[in-house]
């Protein structure tokens, strides 16, 4: 009996003391295993390989000294492998956090390409009239520039017209005037020449349901000198 109970406990030992092991210089690619969950999950199997190694003393007869830690060794196993489970879950929480973070950089990424592929020009116009995103046909026809912060810096040479009324039209008149559909005016420039454009606009609502801005949409209908 005392021969079969010495083999399982060295077995025991032997066991924990390879997972410990495989575990502290094993590689690993998932990314829930941390250097901290690698860490404690190995102490947490060296504890086991202990109880083992004092039991296989004890049993077979050389000593008991290890017996007075062996049950401590027990006591700090199990704090060791629930850290190792709330570690592990905060880890996949946070890894899918990370993970619909890159998925929706790559959207917008993507999106801005399409947009930046349009010729026409494409303007987010704020509610107080600020110009908030312009994509290259915006920058190509009107001459507006958007700085790495993703601030949009307006060109003040041209004046916008209503050819109809001569009056001067401003962004935030079309941001806020509500569905638009190719309305023309005239971008006039200080050297005389002028750029008829096709206006549209599209408004948009914030989360709270008020007007949050507009999307506005134009194209050059042709260049006067």
């Amino acid at each position: 009996m005392n021969t079969a109970v010495v083999a399982l406990d060295v077995i025991s030992a032997v066991s924990f003391a390879a997972a410990a092991l495989l575990v502290l210089f094993g590689r690993f690619e998932s990314p829930l295993v941390s250097r901290a969950v690698r860490n404690v999950f190995a102490g947490a199997m060296g504890l086991y390989a202990f109880v083992g190694l004092s039991n296989v003393l004890e049993h077979a007869g050389f000593t008991t000294l290890l017996d007075t830690f062996e049950d401590f060794a027990e006591i700090l196993f199990i704090p060791a492998i629930a850290y190792v489970a709330t570690m592990m879950l905060q880890n996949q929480q946070v890894e899918a956090q990370l993970s619909s973070a890159r998925q929706m950089s790559a959207q917008n990424d993507l999106l801005l390409n399409i947009v930046d592929t349009v010729p026409g020009g494409i303007l987010v116009v704020g509610p107080t009239g600020a110009v908030t995103f312009a994509n290259e046909g915006a920058e190509r026809i009107l001459g507006m520039r958007s700085d790495t912060g993703g601030s949009v810096r307006i060109t003040p040479s041209w004046t916008l017209v209503d050819p109809a009324t001569s009056e001067t039209v401003v962004l935030a008149q079309i941001a806020s005037q509500g569905p638009l559909n190719r309305r023309r005016l005239t971008a006039q420039w200080p050297d005389g020449t002028s750029t008829d454009l096709v206006f549209s606009s599209t408004p948009m609502s914030s989360q709270s349901g008020d007007l949050g801005g507009s999307v506005i949409a134009f194209e050059a209908a042709g260049v006067r000198g």
